[in-house]
């Protein structure tokens, strides 16, 4: 039995990641933990009944208490759950710049990083995958794109270059004035997939692939200029390679989560967790992105390889996708709080975690301030 410990098991990731084990034989959950959805929590542990258990709240809870041999609170507490739970693998599903801290800890533990919060490497640059070096840990990477081209890149000769897909979020036919004031409820209708708020609104200004360009940059050692982006309405083309004889090689296949959770669980070897679908009718169709409607994209390629940089676009991204989830700002001054935030500051291509950890703060300030004067 592999031991595996969940973090974020009540979020997208976390939930269908419980889905995939049902299919799984040979994994035993060890700890899980939440942010602050006890109820689900409270479920998830009756459920699958680990040893140990965290949720960043610190609040006691009797419930999730009653089922598990320790829980642990806070930060601190799920750092602590690891340490006591000892899991060969762990899978990294919580969300934002939060990750990093909780998947360095991970590598310290673990033989196998499972990663689905690309944050960790958007902010960290070098450090956790230097860090997976070191102490010999698989970084095994969770999101469709990334996944693809881990499966792609393989051995032989190096492609020229590589590409992610976007399928362009619930506005992808909208209008660039149309969507300057677009509700939450109009940002959260995914066409394709079913993902948690903060990405699904990150789709609609492309700041998600933006995030992806810069993962694959440290992943998989491209300049920003050989990681091309494309629309894939259906999400069906995940990634490709570029040969230099003009030979692509596609990673396609249904946009269902549960196939690189399964896979990055399983690796080298593969498991069917969904039902096999046909693969007659299904149209392979990549689309230039539009620059003009989606500056958020070429602002974070311009910054690729900038760490401080890096990590203000993604500070200042949390800050204003929930200012405009909580109706503060309009869809259309996203980009500008993030644009705003990075040019405040200063360029430096390389931080330890402690400097991380500043820049994050004074990032968030800083956008809060931009954030206030949408007012």
């Amino acid at each position: 039995m592999r031991r595996l410990a969940i973090l974020g098991s009540t979020g997208s990731i976390g939930t269908q990641t419980l889905d995939v084990i049902e299919k799984i034989e040979g994994l035993e959950i060890v700890a899980m933990s939440c942010g602050h959805n006890f109820s689900l929590f409270t479920k998830q542990l009756e459920r699958y009944r680990p040893a140990f258990a965290a949720s960043l709240s610190t609040e006691e809870n009797p419930l999730a208490l009653s089922s598990v041999k320790r829980f642990f609170h806070g930060e601190e507490g799920i750092e602590e759950m690891l340490e006591s739970s000892r899991p060969d693998m762990v899978i990294v599903g919580v969300s934002g710049a939060a990750g990093l801290r909780f998947s360095l800890k991970a590598i310290e533990i673990c033989k196998r990083l499972c990663l689905a919060n690309k944050e960790s490497i958007v902010c960290g640059g070098d450090l956790l995958i230097e860090g997976c070096k070191e102490k010999s840990v698989e970084l095994i990477p969770v999101d469709s794109e990334h996944s693809g081209l881990f499966q792609l890149l393989g051995e032989g000769p190096r492609p020229d270059r590589i590409f992610i897909t976007a399928s362009g979020g619930a506005l992808r036919d909208w209008s660039v004035e149309r969507s300057i004031d677009a509700t939450p409820g109009d940002v959260l209708k995914h066409p394709v997939w079913s993902m948690g708020r903060r990405i699904t609104i990150d789709s609609a200004t492309m700041v998600n692939k933006g995030l992806e360009v810069i993962e694959a940059h440290y992943l998989f050692r491209y300049d920003e200029e050989d990681i091309e982006t494309y629309i894939c309405r259906n999400s069906y083309i995940h990634a490709g390679i570029v040969y230099r004889d003009g030979v692509v090689k596609l990673h396609s296949g249904t946009p269902d989560m549960r196939i690189p959770i399964a896979y990055s669980l399983t690796y080298p070897f593969r498991e069917r967790v969904i039902d096999r679908g046909g693969i007659t009718g299904i149209p392979l169709l990549l689309e230039e992105i539009d620059g003009d409607k989606y500056p958020a994209l070429e602002l974070a390629r311009n910054i690729c390889g900038k760490q401080s940089k890096q990590i203000a676009y993604n500070a200042a991204d949390e800050i204003a996708v929930e200012a405009f989830l909580r109706g503060e700002i309009k869809f259309g001054r996203i980009y500008n709080i993030i644009e705003r935030t990075v040019s405040r500051i200063d360029d430096q291509r390389r931080a330890d975690y402690r400097q991380i950890l500043e820049i994050d703060k004074i990032s968030r300030e800083i956008a809060l301030e931009e954030v206030s004067k949408c007012f």
